[in-house]
């Protein structure tokens, strides 16, 4: 079993993106549900009070609302930056693998945590990095091969 994370942020770039998504999608639901409460509550006064009377009052009574939701903000901010880890962290170490393929770097095969996303992402990259290390080791061989015949050759001229 993998460990837990301990960072929130594995790709700030991906995540900051998703938690700016959240956020505005929190500030119009905020404003909707103040504009809704407002609405209600002033016409269903407006008939006992002078009408800038009514519409402070239904304004101020979204205090609550308005402070729930102001408290709300940072869990949702905080799920949705751990939630995001699930497909930002497999996409960093697919990322990092390849990087490190890509230079000639040994590496070992990856895993993801068991609750990411794209696991057989990790099972395919591993298939591709087993072949890779093969077709490396059969390169070497041959090019050893190659050197053994060509110094024979040299020999022989």
């Amino acid at each position: 079993m993998m460990s837990k994370r301990n960072k929130i942020l594995v790709d700030p770039t991906v995540q900051w993106s998703i938690a700016a998504r959240v956020l505005s999608h929190w500030t119009i639901f905020l404003l909707c549900l103040v504009l809704i409460n407002v609405s209600v509550r002033f016409f269903t006064v407006v008939v006992d009070q002078p009408l800038g009377a009514a519409l402070r009052a239904a304004v101020f009574a979204q205090g609550p609302v308005v402070l729930v939701m102001l408290l709300l903000l940072p869990v949702f901010l905080r799920d949705t930056l751990v939630m995001s880890n699930r497909f930002a962290g497999p996409m960093y170490r697919l990322r990092t693998g390849l990087a490190a393929m890509a230079s000639g770097a040994a590496i070992s095969p990856i895993k993801f945590r068991t609750d990411d996303f794209w696991m057989a992402a990790a099972d395919d990259f591993n298939i591709v990095l087993e072949q890779f290390n093969t077709l490396k080791a059969e390169k070497t061989q041959l090019q050893a091969e190659l050197n053994q015949l060509r110094e024979e050759l040299a020999l022989v001229d």
